[in-house]
């Protein structure tokens, strides 16, 4: 009717979702305004100790994830079109329980008192404070994202192309390595980022395993988490430093995947 204004409907479910978003922004806001604000310790925000130890979780993050995807890409294809709730059960219960538990699982594995572990340790294949360790760990925790990642991204494939492959006698892991695994290029790139972030934020198991690694390129370094919560015990404003500083890579590899993932669908390759 002329002359009668309709007033929009205020959208609830945006203000409240602006409001979650606000509140998951907040520590991130307090620990970079205070790391670089009131509580700068300079030579703790941008130290060579801390430097190290990003660049030792970003190091060891690409690697266990490079290993996730050899070993577990062909697992997630085998679940996407072959349901087993046992298999994806066991997928799972590293997403599902204390990360503590799987360090102190590595440390049994690899002791001498077991025969596994004597094994091990007798052709000199140590775990504790060492990369394999590391490695091993962050595997563990985080593989249960990258296989329900690929798992979803290979069910939203179409199946027409595989099926017709089975047709003509084709093995199904056939299939997998010409079909599925040439349109998974994108899938992969994006789960596996998606699980280098993952694996970068991990603390829980590192801290049992390997506090510190020995050897190699370095050598006495820890994983930044492990780090910030060394300088937390020590010496708080410097852990809050370290804290802004570790975030500040964060939001970049963020932003860098967010970007990636952009062009993967701009390319209809996710």
């Amino acid at each position: 009717m002329e002359g009668i204004s309709v007033r929009p409907k205020l959208n609830v479910l945006k203000l409240i979702s602006i409001f979650s978003g606000v509140l998951l922004l907040v520590p991130i806001i307090y620990l970079l305004y205070y790391g670089y604000g009131p509580f700068l310790v300079v030579k703790d925000a941008f130290g060579k100790l801390l430097i190290s130890s990003i660049e030792f979780t970003f190091f060891s993050a690409a690697v266990s994830v490079i290993s996730m995807v050899l070993a577990f890409t062909p697992l997630a294809y085998f679940l996407a079109r072959h349901s087993n709730p046992i298999i994806e059960s066991i997928v799972d219960i590293p997403a599902s329980i204390p990360h503590p538990l799987v360090g102190i699982a590595l440390v049994f594995i690899d002791s001498p008192i077991t025969p596994l572990g004597k094994f091990l340790y007798d052709h000199g294949i140590i775990f504790y404070y060492s990369y394999l360790g590391v490695f091993l760990a962050l595997i563990i925790v985080s593989s249960p994202i990258y296989i329900r990642a690929m798992q979803n991204f290979f069910k939203s494939l179409p199946l027409e192309p595989e099926i017709y492959a089975i047709s003509f006698g084709y093995s199904e892991f056939y299939v997998f390595r010409k079909i599925a695994l040439r349109k998974g290029i994108g899938g992969i790139v994006s789960a596996g980022l998606t699980s280098v972030a993952r694996a970068i934020s991990e603390f829980g198991s590192i801290v049992i395993i390997a506090p510190y690694v020995t050897g190699w390129i370095f050598n006495g370094d820890c994983t930044s988490s492990i780090y910030i919560y060394n300088e937390f015990q020590t010496y708080f404003n410097a852990s809050v430093s370290a804290a802004a500083t570790l975030i500040v890579f964060s939001l970049i590899l963020i932003v860098s995947i967010r970007i990636i993932n952009y062009v993967l669908e701009k390319r209809n390759m996710i």
